[in-house]
C-alpha cells in the first residue's frame, strides 16, 4: 500500500553508501525526498536513477544549508562526521523550523541535540539523533529491558552487529572514537576509562563473546530513555580481552594524534570501493543483549535480533521519518524517548528472546 504521507523532506549525504540506501528505500515507500549532499555530479546521478529532485551545497556553506533546510518540513542527516557537523545543521533546522532527525551514534550529537530542548520546543520541532540501527536498536531495547524490572538501578548493554560491509564513514568515525577515549555511566555522570579497560569475556546463552566497553552515543541515549545511574554499552570483538587492555591503550595514543589519524583516513579513502555492493547474507543477523538489574540485585536479561545493519538503518530511518511527520512530536529526544520501546520491531526481523542466562 503506497504512503499517503505527503509533506516534504530532504536527505542530506545521500550518495554515501547509507544515504543510498535511505533513498532507496524512500522510494520503495511511495516518498520523494529532495536529495543533498555535496557532489553535483554523483547527485545528479543518483536522482536521475530515482526520478528525484535534488540540490548540491557544502554544510560549510551557511547561507545555503539554511536556504535548503527551510524551504522542507524535516530533513534526515546521513552525512558523517556527525559530531563536526551537527551543531550547524541543527541549528540551521531551528532556524527554519524544520525536524531534524540523524543517523549517528556519537555521545556529543545527542549532548548537543539536548542543549536545544528548550527552543526547539518552543520552535514546535524535533531534534532526534540516532535514528539508524548505532542508536534505535539499542535504545529500544534499553527501555523494554528497564520495563520489565521496578527500580532498575545498573544496565549493560552488548552490541554484535553484521554488516555485509562497512562504510568509509563509519570507519572514520571508529577512528575518532577511538581517539578520544572509552566512557562508561556511573551515579549518572560520564566518566572516563582507557580504551579497552574493562574488556572481557562472557559467556550467554550457549556462545562465549568477547567484549569491550565503548564510548558510543548509546550510553546518552540509555541515559535519557531510561534514567539509570549507572550504563556500559559493549562491542563484541573477535580479539582476546587481554590483547585488548594491551593493543587498545596503544591504538587510542597514535590515533590521538592529528597526523596519524589523517594519514590512516587517507588511507581509508584510497581502499574504499562504494561502487562494489557485497550481499547480505540471509544466514546471519545482527543481535543485541541487555541485562538489568534492581537495589535488590535482582536482574532480567533480553537480547535483540535484527537483520544485517545498514538494511535496518534504512528501513528505520524512513519509518523514524514517517513518525515524526505523522505525529509532529517537539523537543529533543533519543529515539525510544518518543517512539517507545516496541518501535524496533517494526523493522523486518527484528524480535526480542527474553531471559537468557549469563555467565562472567
Amino acid at each position: 500500500m503506497e504512503n499517503k504521507i505527503k509533506a516534504s523532506w530532504m536527505l542530506y549525504g545521500a550518495t554515501g553508501y547509507t544515504g543510498t540506501l535511505i533513498a532507496e528505500e524512500a522510494v520503495r515507500r511511495g516518498h520523494r525526498p529532495v536529495l543533498a549532499g555535496r557532489n553535483s555530479e554523483k547527485l545528479l546521478a543518483l536522482a536521475t536513477r530515482l526520478k528525484l529532485e535534488w540540490v548540491a551545497f557544502s554544510l560549510e556553506d551557511s547561507d545555503a544549508l539554511s536556504k535548503a533546510v527551510a524551504s522542507v518540513e524535516l530533513l534526515v542527516h546521513a552525512a558523517g562526521c556527525y559530531a563536526e557537523t551537527c551543531e550547524k545543521v541543527m541549528d540551521a533546522c531551528l532556524m527554519g523550523m524544520t525536524h531534524y532527525l540523524d543517523i549517528s551514534n556519537e555521545i556529543f550529537v545527542l549532548q548537543a541535540a539536548q542543549a536545544r530542548h528548550q527552543i526547539a520546543k518552543e520552535k514546535g520541532i524535533s531534534i532526534i539523533p540516532g535514528i539508524g540501527f548505532g542508536s534505535i536498536a539499542s535504545n529500544c531495547l534499553a527501555r523494554y529491558v528497564c520495563e520489565q524490572i521496578s527500580d532498575p538501578v545498573s544496565l549493560e548493554i552488548i552490541i554484535s552487529p553484521y554488516v555485509s560491509q562497512k562504510s568509509a564513514g563509519a570507519a572514520k568515525s571508529t577512528l575518532e572514537t577511538i581517539a578520544r577515549g572509552s566512557y562508561v555511566r556511573r551515579n549518572k555522570v560520564l566518566v572516563k576509562i582507557p580504551f579497552g579497560s574493562g574488556a572481557k569475556c562472557l559467556h550467554i546463552d550457549k556462545g562465549s563473546h568477547n567484549v569491550l566497553p565503548v564510548p558510543t552515543g548509546d550510553l546518552e541515549a540509555a541515559y535519557l530513555a531510561t534514567g539509570i545511574a549507572d550504563i556500559t554499552i559493549y562491542m563484541t570483538t573477535a580479539i582476546n580481552p587481554i590483547l585488548v587492555r594491551i593493543l587498545m591503550p596503544l591504538a587510542q595514543k597514535l590515533l590521538s594524534w592529528d597526523a596519524f589519524r589523517q594519514l590512516v583516513v587517507g588511507w581509508i579513502d584510497n581502499k574504499s570501493t562504494p561502487n562494489i555492493v557485497q550481499p547480505v547474507d540471509p544466514n546471519r543477523n545482527s543481535w543485541l543483549w541487555a541485562r538489568v538489574s534492581d537495589r535488590q540485585g535482582n536482574e532480567t536479561t533480553v537480547i535483540l535480533e535484527t537483520g544485517e545493519g545498514y538494511t535496518f538503518t534504512a528501513s528505520a530511518s524512513i519509518k523514524a521519518m514517517e513518525w515524526v511527520l505523522a505525529k509532529q512530536p517537539i523537543g529533543a529526544h533519543s529515539p525510544a524517548s518518543v517512539f517507545g520501546a516496541n518501535f524496533v520491531l517494526q523493522i523486518e526481523g527484528a524480535r526480542w528472546h527474553s531471559n537468557i542466562p549469563v555467565q562472567a
